[in-house]
């Protein structure tokens, strides 16, 4: 669904944006500055494409920057205070007649519901809008599913129409796409024809968190923008700056984050010490191999968390781990994540003095990428401990990559027919 402004405003919104320390929206941007740099160069030189696809790992900003920079192309100051009885402190994207953002729908969703995402997206450009990973907006705790795509209605109704739409007061008019790898392959087919033959005045910004997911031929056609996973400190002055969060409290989730400043921000402090105590017990009961207790921690982890604490809980284990690595080498206590529970992490390292701290990191790596293919948590979980009891004793796994189907011994019957 795209929104259309209709406030009035006393600029004719074809200006240049002014320059903020070399950087696009600096007021409500968190890090990627190389990437920033390169937009205001792009409107600098006015060279500006008809398409242009930004990658990177959710949570790094990419919506932000998406709307910052369509924001910037058609003239809107959003780097400066507004003037006083101006209308210029409600310009933005969202009140641009020449803007127009779309998100991947399920089939089941309102047009209340839509709009209550749209505006919340107003509001902030780091809110977690997307249903696959925040089914509802009222229920914080609710793991349902929502497969969110682009069907050929929703394409052909709304994005294909605004396509052909002429700039009202702006340069272009901006098609924005967010997680272009959510569409369909009929509408693919059809956004390609649109990609190769574009109106005059169109430009798309796309928005993908897995490139390697989309056609070569859509790539092709796109100028590339690349967000970095954010640094520690990046998000660390986020939470700070933006958030208003306690310096203590900031520096831990920052640590935590896997560079993902979107999703960091909602975490409960609570829930996620009493997911630590969780952690620990996970990485005992995978190294004695306590089948029962394995199964009943991966089934809690599956019911009471959606995808999104579900990679707060892989990011957590990542933490740990890497801090037993750390304290194994001899690292000072305040590089250590963890310093609370020093005495657990001195223990483990006592007892795992030839564990293989790289391939449990690699497997980590390996769930998140799984988790987001939509790979039921209950059976990650539990095959990542299994792993994890070779690994922690120096071993090698029981079923190694090259046959991870032997995971699942049904398929291991297909196999053999």
């Amino acid at each position: 669904m795209s929104k259309h402004g209709n406030t009035p405003v006393t600029d004719s919104g074809k200006s240049s944006a002014k320059e903020s320390s070399g950087i696009i929206g600096s007021r409500r941007l968190i890090g990627q500055e190389r990437l920033r740099r390169q937009m205001w160069r792009i409107l600098e030189e006015d060279r500006i494409s008809h398409a242009y696809l930004i990658s990177g790992q959710p949570g790094s900003g990419k919506k932000a920057l998406a709307l910052a920079f369509a924001e910037a192309i058609n003239g809107i100051d959003h780097l400066g205070e507004p003037a006083p009885g101006t209308l210029s402190d409600r310009r933005s994207w969202y009140y641009h007649p020449d803007i127009h953002v779309y998100l991947p729908l399920p089939s089941n969703v309102t047009r209340d519901e839509l709009r209550a995402r749209v505006e919340l997206l107003a509001e902030d450009p780091y809110e977690i809008v997307d249903f696959a990973m925040r089914p509802s907006l009222t229920a914080q705790d609710d793991s349902k599913n929502r497969r969110a795509f682009y069907s050929v209605d929703y394409f052909n109704s709304e994005v294909r129409r605004a396509a052909y739409l002429r700039p009202n007061e702006g340069r272009r008019n901006i098609v924005i796409i967010t997680n272009i790898e959510s569409m369909r392959k009929e509408v693919v087919n059809s956004f390609l024809k649109l990609l190769e033959e574009p109106g005059e005045h169109v430009m798309f910004i796309l928005t993908t968190d897995h490139i390697n997911g989309l056609l070569p031929t859509v790539i092709s056609r796109c100028q590339l923008l690349p967000c970095q996973p954010l640094h520690p400190d990046e998000i660390y002055d986020g939470l700070i700056t933006f958030d208003g969060m306690a310096e203590s409290d900031a520096r831990f989730l920052s640590r935590i984050a896997g560079g993902n400043y979107s999703y960091t921000r909602f975490y409960d402090l609570e829930t996620l010490d009493a997911n630590r105590e969780d952690i620990i017990r996970f990485l005992r009961v995978s190294y004695k191999m306590d089948v029962g207790r394995i199964l009943d921690i991966s089934q809690k982890w599956q019911t009471e968390y959606n995808k999104e604490g579900q990679l707060a809980i892989i990011n957590m284990i990542e933490m740990f781990l890497r801090d037993i690595a750390l304290y194994s080498a001899g690292a000072d206590e305040s590089l250590i994540t963890n310093s609370d529970r020093i005495d657990v992490i001195r223990k483990f390292c006592s007892s795992l003095k030839d564990a293989r701290i790289e391939n449990m990191l690699e497997t980590l790596q390996e769930a998140r990428s799984l988790l987001s293919q939509n790979v039921q948590p209950r059976l990650l979980f539990t095959v990542m401990a299994n792993r994890f009891s070779a690994w922690m004793r120096g071993s090698d796994a029981a079923v190694n990559s090259a046959e991870e189907w032997k995971h699942m011994p049904a398929l291991g019957k297909i196999r053999e027919l």
